[in-house]
């Protein structure tokens, strides 16, 4: 049998059922699709592991906007003798292999009718009795089904003692489990392919003509009319007479490979700029070598989940063998072509990438936790003064997260007297303090000569051999690498762009969205007790000492809104995003009343329009746990999102 866990979150006032499948959100909006007569219940077929649905009143059969004698028809998530805990789903999702249980695509919508309700029928029964949810350790008959009374039936039978004793860490998928799965799409790809009979892919999710191109390619921007024809590498190669075949890399890659083409995704190839210092672009790009076939498969992280993403080879030159977009600087290489496709086929066109948030692309690219530090707020200022945004950006790089710096606003064809590109995302590459000179290097994902031509750039004279041998500093022109002071940097640079990477066993994550009653808004509304809250304890020994945690809230896509990118994928460039925030109290275990000031707040966030925000802070041991409540600004803004803590400790993270 294969294995899924089902959360199943009602919706009293809409009257449907929303569906989480495996931890991750199934994008309907209206639950799952059970079969009548056959599936769950058979030997040797899918086994649905339900979890409870939420415990307020209206979830059971009762709504204020139909009467007391609402009868709503709700899903079947209960296939056990009685409940299991979150702890016990938790442990069983531990027993759990790769090879025993499976993701899967629900059906479309329009496949839900006749034989194929989405929810389960009506029937006559006693009103529901909420207050069961409520009670500690109820034995649990098999009688009851979200609330309502069900006929007797066996039940799939399983000795609850015999995984509830196992460790209750989640199990992470391992980089080569993760690799392994996003290959086995592009094998898929090949299969069709071969079945076809056609020996060169292209890709029609993303067909080489102006509909990936432009967002709308009915009124094209002008900017970006420049790509005449779309090219196979090896025809690139014909084209510009070398010697050598098309590879996806070669020899070492390295952050001046990066080339910059007409499109403004400075931001994107800031970032991954960054990553080929790290040596981790060989984690993102799946296909390990160029072939004839012209399939390569990448992977992105969207809302905290790894996405296989494959494209063709087909790239848009503006003349013949000359690419119009990003490319690498060594003419055979084509791993940079390939990434910067993947991510447009991600946002839905290429035109999608102009504008965006280095930590955004950071974020994609790792699954590590992002932030922008903004030098000119208040808080920064004090930072600043202090020293303390230095010894931070120090153990930030000591740490291997990655870094990056963005420029005062302004048209990026505007270049300053000092050589530094206005409203432009760069890469920060090296951090570092050598005989008492604060420095900072940096490069510009143009490549070229526009750089840095104040004190520390490469014909300054501040360079003695001594801190050249110390920083291995050898100055090569044109190549976009510069060095700079802290205090330059503070001046010429308004942004530091954060991707904290952890480790998977770091990262705890749950899945919510804001809607309907949900929606509360924000602490100035009285709905805002309505919003999801999560209760972070710390347990085990950890328990008794101060605990770190780094905290991160991602919003999706609205529900009411439509993406030409990947399904749940939110760009960094949506101006439609919602003010997000958080809130961190001490509620003694419970959920936080109507009036967030009866409680006491141990931190929290602005409210920003952004796809991620962020909290960091130590925990003061306290044995009931700290609620978290995140939040949109306004009630009434629907959306999905994933909360993240970060911390080495051993939590908890659960719905309260």
């Amino acid at each position: 049998c294969r294995w899924h866990i089902v959360t199943v979150t009602i919706d009293a006032d809409l009257g449907e059922a929303t569906s989480f499948i495996d931890g991750v959100y199934d994008g309907y909006q209206n639950g799952l699709p059970l079969p009548r007569n056959n599936g769950v219940w058979e030997p040797g077929a899918d086994i649905w592991v339900g979890a409870r649905p939420p415990t307020d009143l209206d979830a059971f059969g009762r709504s204020d906007s139909e009467g007391t004698d609402s009868k709503m028809q709700i899903m079947d998530a209960f296939l056990w003798g009685r409940c299991l805990t979150e702890d016990e789903i938790a442990a069983l999702y531990t027993t759990m292999s790769p090879a025993e249980y499976g993701f899967f695509d629900l059906a479309a919508e329009d496949a839900w009718h006749g034989s194929y309700s989405a929810r389960v029928d009506d029937w006559e029964s006693e009103e529901a009795n909420y207050e069961l949810y409520d009670q500690e350790d109820v034995e649990w008959d098999g009688q009851y089904s979200s609330g309502r009374k069900r006929p007797v039936r066996d039940a799939v039978a399983i000795d609850i003692d015999s995984f509830a004793r196992r460790p209750r860490k989640p199990r992470f998928e391992t980089r080569e489990e993760v690799n392994q799965r996003m290959l086995s799409v592009e094998r898929a790809v090949r299969e069709a392919l071969s079945a076809k009979g056609e020996r060169a892919f292209t890709d029609q999710e993303f067909p080489p003509d102006d509909r990936s191109l432009y967002v709308d390619p009915g009124n094209p921007p002008l900017k970006l009319q420049v790509v005449s024809e779309w090219t196979r590498p090896s025809d690139i190669a014909k084209e510009i007479s070398i010697s050598s075949q098309p590879c996806l890399f070669s020899g070492s890659v390295n952050s001046s490979d990066v080339c910059q083409g007409r499109l403004g995704d400075c931001w994107f190839l800031s970032a991954v700029a960054v990553l080929t210092e790290m040596s981790r672009i060989s984690e993102v790009i799946i296909t390990p070598a160029y072939n004839e076939e012209g399939i390569y498969t990448i992977r992105f992280c969207i809302q905290g989940e790894w996405v296989a993403v494959v494209v063709d080879d087909w790239i848009p030159c503006e003349s013949p063998g000359k690419p119009a977009f990003a490319t690498s600087r060594k003419q055979n290489e084509l791993w940079v072509s390939i990434l910067e496709k993947a991510y447009a086929k991600l946002h839905g066109s290429y035109e999608a990438l102009e504008g965006g948030l280095v930590q955004d692309a950071l974020v994609d690219l790792t699954g590590g936790a992002g932030e922008e530090i903004d030098m000119r707020s208040p808080q920064a200022q004090i930072d600043l003064a202090s020293g303390r945004l230095w010894s931070q950006l120090l153990h930030f790089n000591q740490e291997g997260f990655l870094l990056g710096a963005g420029s005062p606003s302004g048209s990026d064809a505007h270049i300053s007297s000092s050589g530094i590109v206005q409203g432009h995302a760069y890469s920060i590459l090296q951090i570092r303090e050598v005989d008492g000179h604060k420095l900072v290097q940096i490069r510009n994902p143009w490549a070229n000569e526009v750089e840095w031509n104040g004190p520390w750039s490469d014909s300054s004279q501040e360079w003695t051999e001594r801190i050249k041998h110390k920083l291995k500093h050898v100055p090569q022109s044109k190549n976009g690498v510069f060095w700079m002071s802290w205090q330059d940097f503070q001046i010429h640079f308004r942004s530091i762009y954060v991707c904290r990477v952890y480790p998977p066993e770091m990262r705890y994550s749950v899945h919510g969205q804001w809607r309907g009653y949900s929606a509360g808004g924000c602490q100035d509304y009285d709905s805002w007790h309505q919003n999801p809250q999560y209760r972070l304890r710390v347990t085990g020994r950890d328990a008794l000492y101060p605990v770190h945690v780094f905290i991160t809230l991602t919003q999706g896509v609205g529900f009411s809104r439509k993406t030409n990118g990947f399904r749940n994928y939110q760009s960094s460039h949506d101006s439609s995003m919602f003010y997000i925030g958080m809130r961190i109290l001490k509620t003694r275990g419970c959920r936080a009343a109507y009036n967030i000031y009866m409680h006491e707040s141990v931190g929290g966030t602005d409210y920003v329009n952004s796809r991620e925000i962020s909290c960091e802070l130590v925990l003061e041991p306290y044995p009931k746990g700290y609620t978290i409540v995140p939040t949109t600004i306004h009630p009434g803004e629907e959306a999905p999102f994933v909360l993240s803590v970060f911390t080495k400790a051993p939590i908890k993270l659960e719905a309260v």
